[in-house]
């Protein structure tokens, strides 16, 4: 799919008709946008039933709405300062477009700059949290929140609405992702939360038309998007049927870092979510450093950008190493003396293992080999391949005993 600019006006009224009639997370309408040229085109195809595969539900869909209730809701955007955001723009964020299903369109209402932003965290639990919960969440996000991040949550009762209250407190920056349309003011406590964020500091996003209330069914398929924004979820309390679980699996599908807060209790059944978590493999969150140690490794720039830093933490998360001791002075006669021998340069080790067969193999096996433990999502972007293309490829290396699976799709070679 083609990267435009930005939005472009005239196709807005054809993604939000697609948006209403095929519903989110749609995998059907990805398939139909990535072989046509534009929105319109597909609308087109639908309206003259040329596609012989179109889903019963957008059947019955299409004829609940039209053109015409479209136009009226790119109008009510544009008049309520709402933004349109289409997934072939540059102003979709781009952590999300690489992931399964991504939303087609998303709209959006506050700062628009977080959605850029590679510091992003999510943080998700219980809507009960107990008070050790309340107290970590408070501490993890104030001190993340102090040093740059953008606290990523769902808006709901709990340790959601704990994560992006504390964030706002420290004066940083949050995003609330909705089940429900932008206007709807749901849930009703959080009138005075969702103000703040408008008012400087936040940003509401969701994936789903002004108007639209929230169904049960839309939590779980938001949580997608919540895990997709960021290059790491942190979950602060799951029993074992909360809804945060399925918010860490998708973090784990898309690649993406898990972090979990030990239990309190682990005879208490409120901990026992994150217990299993943990026993499958989730990193364990004792402190906020923990976050520190995955980002600024991927992202040491921004450590230069944070003076609350300590030195201690500059030398375990920054690239940066202490400059080497000056050598000493000699005179001619002892660098003739001193000088080594003239031998063969070695041989690397990489240069006379065994590589795959075929050209992409190879290409993901020498990264490996060069980079150490990655993740999928890292290797497709470092080596400028699709998704879905790495993935099958590491499967078939695996099988021949080239490389080796760990938790959430990380991968690194034998």
């Amino acid at each position: 799919m083609e990267i435009r600019q930005k939005s472009d006006p005239e196709m807005l009224r054809y993604w939000v008709w697609l948006s209403l009639v095929f519903g989110a997370g749609s995998s059907k309408l990805l398939q139909y946008l990535d072989h046509a040229e534009s929105p319109q085109e597909v609308y087109e195809a639908v309206q003259e039933g040329r596609y012989s595969d179109l889903p019963q539900s957008a059947q019955k869909a299409m004829t609940a709405h039209s053109i015409g209730e479209a136009d009226s809701l790119v109008y009510f955007c544009r008049s309520h300062d709402i933004s349109l955001l289409t997934i072939d723009s540059l102003d979709y964020p781009s952590v999300l477009r690489n992931i399964f299903t991504p939303p087609v369109l998303l709209t959006a209402k506050g700062d628009l700059s977080l959605l850029s932003d590679p510091l992003c965290l999510a943080v998700v639990g219980t809507r009960h949290p107990s008070l050790y919960t309340e107290r970590v969440t408070n501490y993890i996000v104030g001190e993340l929140s102090r040093r740059g991040f953008v606290i990523v949550s769902g808006f709901a009762k709990g340790v959601d609405g704990i994560a992006h209250t504390a964030a706002l407190d420290t004066g940083g920056k949050t995003i609330a992702v909705l089940g429900c349309g932008l206007n709807v003011n749901y849930p009703r406590e959080h009138q005075i939360l969702r103000e703040r964020m408008l008012s400087g500091g936040g940003l509401l996003l969701s994936e789903y038309m002004p108007g639209t209330q929230p169904f049960p069914a839309n939590f779980p398929r938001r949580n997608r998007i919540l895990s997709g924004l960021c290059h790491a979820t942190a979950v602060m309390e799951a029993a074992l049927r909360s809804g945060s679980l399925s918010t860490a699996q998708y973090a784990v599908d898309q690649g993406r870092y898990l972090y979990c807060v030990p239990p309190a209790d682990i005879f208490d059944p409120r901990y026992q979510g994150v217990a299993a978590l943990l026993r499958d493999g989730a990193y364990p969150l004792l402190s906020y450093e923990d976050i520190l140690m995955s980002y600024y490794s991927r992202f040491p720039q921004y450590m230069q950008q944070d003076p609350e830093i300590r030195d201690s933490e500059r030398l375990v998360f920054s690239e940066s190493k202490p400059l080497p001791e000056p050598e000493p002075v000699q005179t001619e006669s002892e660098k003739i003396q001193s000088a080594p021998a003239q031998t063969a340069p070695p041989v690397s080790q990489t240069d006379t293992e065994p590589l795959p067969d075929s050209e992409i193999g190879k290409a993901l096996v020498q990264y490996l080999r060069e980079y150490g433990e990655t993740f999928a999502d890292d290797i497709a972007s470092a080596l400028d391949m699709d998704l879905s293309a790495v993935l099958l490829e590491l499967t078939v290396l695996e099988s021949e005993g080239f490389v080796e699976t760990l938790f959430g799709k990380h991968y690194r070679a034998c």
